[in-house]
């Protein structure tokens, strides 16, 4: 089974997800956010009628298809790691049981998103393998005017940690991971609206 789903970035892409990682949906169709949450955020960028198709699956589609609807040009996606960052995505027992102390550490640095460091040398060690290969990402976006959406306390901690800040780029804040339709809650409100904002122009999808 393969473990890595790669980011979707066109040379259209203007407003650009950084979540964290692909799960059990997203190893199955090869897209990041291609399950529930990637079902919101498409109810909440493109309306109710396309509140059935993950975001990531239809980004796919647009690209790999060369179907060229106008907004989902615009869309990019990266995940912090490629690869799924919780055990149970690997339904693998005998994969999960040779990684242990790499899961573990995982789940640390997942769960403590108030930390920028670990007293735990590896748990720091994993946490600055991800931090480098995310600011890489960035790094190669420097030229582009992009408007960047960290999604989720882990997206944000990790955009910071990296250090990258490049004046051809907006960042939206405190959109929240949309896991748990935690875009629906009023005290995000303002910034999802902001991210609608950033995509629209009345194009169709």
């Amino acid at each position: 089974m393969k473990y890595e789903v790669q980011d979707i970035l066109l040379p259209s892409s203007t407003l650009v997800f950084i979540l964290e990682s692909p799960h059990v949906q997203e190893l199955e169709f090869g897209a990041p956010v291609s399950g529930t949450s990637g079902m919101t955020m498409t109810r909440h960028l493109f309306g109710p009628d396309y509140a059935r198709f993950a975001l990531g699956r239809l980004v796919k589609k647009n690209a790999d298809e060369g179907k060229n609807r106008p907004r989902l040009n615009r869309i990019g996606l990266i995940n912090v790691s490629n690869i799924p960052l919780q055990a149970s995505a690997y339904q693998n027992k005998e994969l999960i049981q040779q990684h242990k102390r790499w899961f573990d550490a995982m789940a640390i640095v997942r769960s403590e998103n108030h930390r920028d460091t670990y007293p735990n040398p590896y748990c720091q060690a994993v946490q600055s393998v991800l931090v480098a290969s995310l600011r890489e990402k960035l790094r190669c976006l420097r030229e582009d005017h992009l408007t960047i959406v960290p999604c989720g306390r882990f997206a944000q901690k990790f955009f910071r940690l990296t250090g990258q800040d490049c004046p051809n780029w907006s960042v939206i804040n405190e959109v929240p991971h949309p896991s748990y339709n935690s875009w629906d809650r009023p005290r995000y409100r303002d910034a999802v609206d902001a991210v609608c904002a950033a995509l629209n122009n009345g194009s169709d999808v």
